[in-house]
């Protein structure tokens, strides 16, 4: 038996202390890791309850013992209606929910990811009695420990993409193995006779999302061996299953395993979702609103360009022209604002000649046909909308009945400093985007969260919005909770 804590295990100690983790549950693991019961008892400052101290001090085990009492380990019943992420591809067997998702993760934050797991991993525990020593051996990092950043807004594209509130969730890990080390067959959900020690607040496991960091020379495979099903680790590549039938009763069928790696390294984060709130009172577990169930067309909602320069000509002439005529634009809902004063003008707009408008229709239609894949059909061609100084546009996402395929064109600006589209991607992921005049913007304009929060600085800066929508779309309408 262990009885000196090393400087990991200690942290690992106080980092699930801290997150309320059950005191006996870290206790049993320890035990489960080799450790003499009261080394624990000395540096946990705590002992098992009267309860549990059968299950978890072989001193004070009797051959009388009687069977752990089991907890009901159902967890939600969750309609698959509820999930929709752009770019995952649903396994085609009605035995299992599970969905693989590419290039969640670019090159760079995966190489992020792998660096803050490397400093600081302990080896991996198990929620459950184990006899086979080798059957985790992978080391673990609790990735929240570091309070960072970075982990923080990962964590949050995660909770976006599957569409579930936080907290409804753990804390994400990431698990390293190196060459020998696997995972045997197991799977993600409590069992009845863990429940009580890993249940907690959050009660049963629904969803797990695993994702990949990095290219595995050799080996490091995830199977489902139910399933007939095996994944070859790829980097950004993202895992997500919902470890419960639609019943809401353990599915078996989720059954997997971690493949020895055979060559390299094999990195991965998981992130494991449950059944409730540790919030009280409960906020709703699912947080998608009804834009972000339309179909995604492209892959990553939106791609920048050049209008053709004989019609920014146009443009440039038309708006030359037409700058005295600036009418007070009056935009519902509040979405342009001034920062500074909040009766100050914050746009203004210059109506477009029929002309013009059809020939801006003409010319775009080809080029966002050929970019969404979609035969489209016009919508709507705003004006030009004049920006001024201290202006903000609130993010937001566009109307869900016809601005589905969307584009901007920057027409002309006077800036002291460049002005940002900020604007999400199908992966959750946020970019600042520079315009210049004569660059356009295609993008898909319900789905997307975008705008301009960050205050305008210059004198004007003008820009036209032009929509489409593909002529088979079907608004969503419902999204039952």
């Amino acid at each position: 038996m262990k009885a000196q804590f090393d400087e990991s295990w200690k942290g690992w100690i106080q980092t699930n202390i801290d997150r309320g983790c059950c005191k006996d549950g870290i206790f049993k693991i320890l035990l489960d890791e080799g450790f003499d019961y009261e080394a624990i008892v000395r540096q946990m400052g705590h002992e098992p309850t009267s309860d549990a101290q059968s299950l978890t001090n072989p001193l004070k085990q009797t051959q009388d013992a009687r069977e752990p009492e089991r907890t009901q380990n159902a967890g939600l019943a969750i309609s698959r209606d509820h999930i929709f992420m752009p770019n995952a591809v649903r396994l085609d067997d009605n035995r299992v929910e599970l969905y693989e998702l590419e290039n969640f993760l670019n090159e760079s934050e995966c190489a992020k990811l792998i660096d803050r797991i490397q400093s600081r991993l302990q080896p991996s525990g198990l929620s459950s009695h184990e006899e086979d020593g080798a059957f985790r051996t992978s080391r673990t990092c609790f990735l929240d420990a570091l309070d960072d950043d970075f982990v923080a807004e990962i964590d949050d594209r995660i909770c976006r993409m599957l569409g579930v509130q936080n907290s409804y969730s753990e804390s994400i890990q990431g698990q390293y193995y190196e060459p020998g080390q696997e995972f045997k067959a197991h799977t993600d959900f409590f069992e009845e006779n863990e429940m009580a020690t890993h249940g907690g607040t959050l009660g049963q496991r629904t969803y797990t999302f695993m994702i990949y960091l990095n290219d595995v020379g050799q080996g490091g495979e995830t199977e489902f061996t139910q399933l007939g099903k095996v994944y070859r680790p790829k980097l950004g590549t993202a895992l997500i299953w919902n470890s419960l039938n639609p019943d809401g009763s353990p599915n078996a069928n989720t059954l997997h395993q971690a493949h020895k790696v055979k060559r390299g390294y094999k990195a991965i984060i998981t992130k494991w979702f449950r059944s409730r709130s540790d919030v009280v009172p409960a906020p709703t577990m699912f947080t998608k609103e009804l834009n972000e169930f339309v179909p995604n067309y492209t892959r990553d909602g939106f791609v920048l360009g050049r209008l053709p320069d004989d019609l920014f000509q146009q443009i440039s002439d038309f708006f030359a022209a037409e700058k005295g005529s600036q009418a007070e634009e009056h935009v519902p809902g509040g979405f342009i604002f001034s920062k500074s004063n909040s009766k100050k003008r914050s746009s203004t707009l210059v109506d477009l000649s029929d002309q013009l408008r059809e020939q801006i229709h003409d010319v775009m239609k080809p080029l966002m046909e050929s970019w969404s894949g979609k035969n489209l059909e016009p919508t709507y061609v705003y004006g030009i909308r004049v920006y001024k100084d201290q202006a903000i546009l609130k993010s937001h996402r566009d109307r869900l009945e016809t601005h589905i395929i969307s584009a901007i064109i920057n027409v002309d600006q006077d800036v002291n400093v460049d002005w940002p589209l900020v604007i999400d991607d199908n992966y959750y992921r946020r970019h600042h985007v520079i315009l210049k005049p004569g660059d356009i913007v295609l993008y898909e304009g319900a789905r997307l969260t975008h705008g301009r929060p960050i205050a305008f600085d210059g004198k004007m800066f003008a820009n036209i919005f032009c929509h489409f929508k593909p002529k088979d779309y079907v608004p969503v309408t419902k999204i039952d909770r």
